[in-house]
């Protein structure tokens, strides 16, 4: 993998976790037959997700799922505050014990 590669990809997805995103649903697609957008026969599947992101082989349209705000991943509604936790939230459940340090014999 060329490393300039993730460098141009950063400019269509600026954020690592959306490219992440785009490129695995891209790369599970080709694995699954969809027609390449570019012809590049070196490298396998998930190269060749990003050489399209990086090329701009998509439309925004496309691209939209992974873009911030633009009703993607960051639509999902933040974890509701007054929700409980499984203890029923009281907040006093006991510690799991710390773990000893373990001797190693050289």
């Amino acid at each position: 993998m060329d490393p300039h590669v993730i460098f141009d990809c950063a400019r269509v997805l600026p954020n690592p976790f959306a490219l992440t995103l785009a490129a695995a649903a891209r790369s599970r697609a080709l694995s699954q037959g969809a027609e390449p957008r570019l012809d590049i026969d070196d490298g396998g599947v998930s190269d060749l997700a990003l050489r399209e992101i990086a090329a701009g082989a998509f439309t925004q349209d496309e691209l939209a799922p992974f873009l911030p705000g633009a009703g993607g991943w960051r639509s999902i509604p933040p974890p509701d505050p007054d929700s409980r936790l499984r203890d029923g939230g009281s907040g006093s459940a006991a510690a799991a014990p710390a773990s000893r340090p373990r001797e190693t014999a050289h």
